[in-house]
C-alpha cells in the first residue's frame, strides 16, 4: 500500500513539472515569437551593412579624389553681347561671363 500511496504522491509531483515542461514545449513551437525575433535581428543586420556598404563608397570616393593629380581648372571666358541695330527694342551693350571647369 505504501508503494501505491508513494506512486500516487510522486505522481503529483510530477505533474507540475510536467505542465512546465508542456508550456515550455509549446512556447518554444509558437512561430509567430521566434520569426518576428529572428526577423527584426535580420532587419538590423541588413540596416548595418547598408550603412557600412555607404561609408565604405564613401571612403572610396575620397580615396579617389586625394588620387587624382589633375584637379579641374575653372576658366572664365567673356562673351560680349553687342546689340542689333535693326531690332525694334533698342538694348545696351553688355558682357556674359561663362565659366568652364576643364
Amino acid at each position: 500500500m505504501k508503494t501505491i500511496v508513494s506512486f500516487v504522491s510522486g505522481r503529483k509531483r510530477k505533474s507540475p513539472f510536467l505542465a512546465l515542461a508542456s508550456c515550455a514545449v509549446m512556447v518554444c513551437l509558437f512561430p509567430a515569437c521566434a520569426s518576428r525575433s529572428q526577423f527584426q535581428k535580420g532587419y538590423e543586420r541588413g540596416a548595418s551593412d547598408t550603412v557600412k556598404r555607404q561609408y565604405w563608397i564613401l571612403q572610396n570616393m575620397q580615396k579617389a579624389d586625394e588620387r587624382s593629380e589633375s584637379k579641374p581648372r575653372l576658366s572664365l571666358y567673356r562673351m560680349p553681347i553687342v546689340p542689333d541695330p535693326n531690332a525694334t527694342v533698342k538694348t545696351v551693350p553688355y558682357e556674359i561671363t561663362v565659366p568652364i571647369y576643364e
